[in-house]
């Protein structure tokens, strides 16, 4: 579905970069961009949804289509739910969004404007958004970092609901270790300034998974090793 292949983004100033960052994802796969900040986590996203272009290296994506979604939900707030979700598209696709916006939950708020919506409701929406095009492959920039954090579990199981129900390849960008535990089939661990890839692994437990299952807290322990942090970090 994706090949990378030794794809590096410099700057001239202390941003962000990306040294030789090669990985391939197949169909289907949920796969997880962990690192501590500032290691190139966002940079390799933006790569790969074509918002930054002055990379050396390259990609290849089966499926053109590709979806993106934020660490905020980026609503108009001028737009309703329902017309948020349908912009972008061309005629009249009530029932998709509709449809949509019934998987997400938010079915009764189609009239709502983003200011009337809690902050779980407004990353729903804009879940909703990401999916309305019906992309192959779905990049998420920390897309549950701005919420408390039962609400972050509800759209966690939202999003996995969705990949069951979908099949949609998605490249998770994350910091929250116990979120891709639960929710990728593989973690890329990206470390240092500018980032490279330090650690491939693979979460072979069947999903749903249980967050307080042992092995899952002995795959954090290799993560917080390979990261160089405590294992009472979190």
């Amino acid at each position: 579905m994706l090949s990378v292949e030794q794809v590096s983004r410099t700057f001239n100033h202390k941003q962000a970069g990306l040294i030789d960052v090669s990985f391939s994802v197949e169909e289907g796969e949920i796969i997880g961009i962990l690192g501590t900040s500032g290691c190139g986590k966002s940079t390799l996203l933006r790569v790969l949804s074509g918002l930054d272009k002055e990379y050396t290296g390259k990609f290849s994506l089966e499926k053109e289509d590709v979806g993106m979604m934020f660490q905020e939900p980026r609503l108009m707030p001028w737009l309703t739910v329902e017309q948020n979700v349908a912009f972008g598209l061309k005629g009249d696709q009530k029932a998709i969004v509709h449809e949509l916006l019934d998987t997400v939950g938010l079915s009764g708020f189609e009239k709502h404007y983003p200011k009337d919506l809690s902050g779980g409701m407004s990353q729903r929406t804009a879940i909703a958004r990401a999916l309305v095009t019906e992309p192959e492959v779905l990049l998420l920039d920390e897309p549950f970092s701005a919420v408390d954090a039962f609400t972050k579990m509800q759209l966690q199981e939202l999003l996995l609901s969705i990949w069951k129900k979908k099949n949609t390849t998605m490249l998770l960008v994350t910091h929250d270790i116990d979120e891709a535990l639960y929710l990728c089939d593989r973690i890329l661990i990206l470390k240092g300034q500018p980032g490279v890839l330090a650690e491939v692994l693979t979460i072979k437990q069947s999903k749903p998974r249980d967050r307080t299952d042992p092995d899952l807290a002995s795959i954090k322990a290799e993560i917080l090793h390979v990261l160089d942090l405590r294992e009472t970090a979190s």
